[in-house]
């Protein structure tokens, strides 16, 4: 049994335990499927907070995890300290530097909002209330990551409290093991307080999307793939082939109805890049393109937002074949329990060697797949038919290395297989520098060396 009374008179934050009300609601992670029941969850005010949840969990011997908005879950933390971050969400943009710093909890349209005002932009994903740290550390593949790489490359500098309770700075002057490892390694060795992340000039861009008929999915895969081969690196565009739910909520013409989704986000208000592709494939359901800000943009996704019991998996696919496209189409045929995969074209800035350990660069495509599962039963039939769609697909996959595109319940196999050879022992060595008895394990694990 932990002992909170004292523990909680040193708190800025405040400590729950079960039964307490508002329990429920700081302990649950935004995918539902991960019903974790903590002996105590501390909501953090302060780094001093952050610290003493570390050193409460090693002196009592109990698993420790860490989530903002709860999108990175893995797994569940039963009978442990839940480090709750949400309530750190200061954001101070220096645009001299062109630098953010970025606290534990902070979600990235936050973030957007104070740099905007100068025109700046950081590399966030499709999904503006995820939390900015979380995505950053795991890779993050954004909006713009073929004309500036990946989010984890625009790492400058962090603020860490390790497995020892400690506070300390990474940068290239201080402690540049860790920084190297924090830029792609996820949270595995350390809860990262505060990051200081590159911001870009970013006045306008040309956003947007089209839907079309899922009978035409694979023309409209086929011609997008051709159409990737030839753009610039100003270019980043995913298609997702999803059936809407016939719900009220949905439009008519997409209610109940599979769509080829095309969508695009293109550096500078010039969109005439689009206009072969536009040509070979015609007249859509729905949707368009237009000149944006960049927070126009970042804020105009469909992702969800309310949390829901999710499953998934990702891959790495090598191209957009015949054979490849109708394996990604058979994953998601109309009745399947697996109702949208979603490709996204890699490449480009991205593809550049970066001091990290983010591998694997050359991989053109992602394709990321999932679907509800609110029960066992449900769960069950989602991960057989993902089991057996991805089977289907491995003669066209390859690894991928952004961590926050691996499902929840991530096997060591697959985070191994996320680095390269060189990045993983180097990965495991800083681990053991800096987290040897792997108290940060509630993550995608990398073990630290023997």
């Amino acid at each position: 049994m932990i002992d909170l009374d004292g523990f909680r008179s040193t708190l800025g934050g405040r400590a729950y335990a079960p039964g307490d009300d508002g329990f429920d609601d700081v302990r649950q992670p935004w995918n539902l499927s991960i019903d974790q029941r903590p002996a105590v969850v501390v909501v953090a005010e302060t780094a001093a907070d952050v610290q003493a949840a570390v050193r409460l969990a090693r002196e009592n011997g109990v698993p420790f995890s860490v989530q903002s908005s709860g999108h990175g879950a893995v797994r569940p933390n039963d009978d442990g300290v839940l480090l709750n971050v949400t309530r750190l969400t200061g954001v101070d943009v220096d645009p001299g530097r062109k630098v953010a710093r970025i606290d534990a909890g902070a979600r990235w349209r936050g973030v957007l909002e104070v740099a905007a005002p100068h025109q700046l932009a950081g590399l966030s994903g499709t999904a503006p209330t995820v939390g900015a740290v979380g995505y950053t550390l795991g890779g993050g593949i954004g909006l713009l990551m073929r004309r500036f790489g990946f989010a984890a490359d625009s790492v400058v500098a962090a603020d860490v409290v390790t497995a020892d309770g400690s506070l300390v700075r990474a940068s290239h002057d201080e402690n540049p093991d860790l920084l190297w490892a924090l830029k792609g390694g996820g949270g595995n060795f350390g809860v990262v307080t505060s990051l200081e992340v590159r911001l870009y000039d970013v006045p306008a861009v040309h956003n947007g999307s089209l839907m079309y008929p899922g009978a035409r999915a694979a023309e409209v895969l086929r011609a997008w793939a051709d159409w990737t081969g030839q753009v610039s690196d100003d270019v980043t565009s995913a298609v997702m082939v999803m059936t809407f739910p016939p719900i009220p909520a949905v439009p008519e013409p997409l209610r109940g109805q599979q769509v080829a989704a095309l969508r695009a986000t293109i550096a500078g208000d010039d969109g005439s890049v689009l206009e072969p592709l536009l040509a070979a494939l015609g007249e859509p359901l729905m949707g368009g393109f237009r000149p944006q800000t960049y927070l126009e943009a970042a804020l105009s996704g469909s992702e969800p937002t309310d949390p829901m019991p999710t499953s998934g998996r990702s891959t790495g696919v090598a191209g957009l074949t015949d054979a490849a496209i109708d394996g990604l189409l058979e994953l998601v045929a109309p009745g399947s329990p697996v109702p949208g995969v979603d490709i996204r074209h890699l490449g480009g800035a991205a593809a550049k060697e970066q001091d990290s350990p983010l591998s694997h660069r050359d991989t053109p495509y992602i394709a990321a797949a999932n679907a509800l599962a609110a029960t066992p039963e449900q769960r069950a039939t989602v991960q057989q038919r993902l089991d057996d769609g991805f089977a289907g697909l491995a003669a066209h996959t390859r690894p991928f290395g952004a961590l926050n595109f691996v499902g929840a319940g991530s096997t060591p196999e697959v985070v191994r297989s996320a680095f390269s050879d060189g990045a993983w022992q180097r990965l495991r060595e800083v681990k053991r520098t800096w987290d040897p008895d792997n108290v940060f394990r509630f993550t995608h694990n990398i073990p630290p060396a023997d």
